[in-house]
């Protein structure tokens, strides 16, 4: 079973999260991969733009929880967590990264959407980050909202759950464009980014990095806060009751 599936066409490479049948969800497997495209666009000099995007109702669920909590987490002690890692990378990639989202993004998937460079909505788009409703603090994902939203939008749509349509996304800043023709707006925004070339794009990025620095520990901090909660013995009831 395939996670993402990769195809090439002139320049841009795009990365479609392929499994509905678990509503896209992050996993392991979905991380690795989706690090893979990652390089793979990197290391390709002809590559100018990653698009992600999904098959089915969903464009990505979050960290699957349909099992409950894991037996054994991961260590946010002694590095930042691939979830993380992989946000930060969309945002500091010379390659253009374009989310096209056209389905359910929920929780994790919110943020691995907000990471990118760009953000599509198409007419099924629904953006909610839902963590609290289950007792959990969507701190690796939160830090990239709010670049695009704003420090208080970001926690008030996570304090109330908020569920975002493609034209409240646009309108909070989540995505930049709202469209009936999903595909027809990518096409679009691809013959723009066809006229910059991957250099200045880069430079570009790696100047708004440095405008807008993050905490060089944020990162760990972050990773602590989520698992400090997914291990809290009443968040685990609180999700076994949700997924009962």
């Amino acid at each position: 079973m395939t996670a993402v599936t990769l195809t090439r066409v002139r320049g841009v490479i795009r990365a479609r999260l392929d499994q509905p049948e678990l509503r896209n969800a992050v996993t392991p497997q979905l991380l690795d991969t989706l690090h893979a495209a990652v390089d793979s666009a990197e290391a390709d000099p002809d590559c100018r733009v990653l698009v992600l995007s999904a098959r089915g109702d969903d464009f990505c669920a979050g960290t699957d929880l349909s099992d409950g909590v894991p037996a054994t987490v991961p260590d946010a002690e002694a590095e930042e967590l691939p979830y993380w890692r992989l946000l930060d990378r969309l945002t500091r990639t010379p390659v253009v990264t374009v989310a096209l989202v056209d389905g359910r993004a929920t929780a994790g998937g919110v943020g691995l959407a907000a990471a990118c460079d760009l953000v599509i909505a198409g007419p099924r788009a629904r953006f909610r980050l839902t963590e609290a409703l289950v007792g959990l603090v969507p701190a690796m994902a939160l830090p990239f909202v709010a670049r695009r939203t704003g420090e208080q939008r970001a926690f008030a749509a996570t304090l109330l759950a908020e569920d975002l349509d493609a034209a409240a996304a646009v309108d909070a800043g989540l995505a930049d464009t709202a469209a009936e023709d999903a595909e027809g707006a990518l096409r679009r925004v691809l013959v723009g980014l066809s006229r910059v070339d991957r250099d200045t794009a880069g430079a570009l990025k790696a100047y708004r990095t440095r405008l807008f620095p993050r905490d060089g520990r944020l990162g760990r901090d972050a990773g602590r806060a989520f698992l400090d909660r997914l291990t809290d013995p009443a968040v685990h009831r609180l999700i076994a009751e949700r997924a009962a």
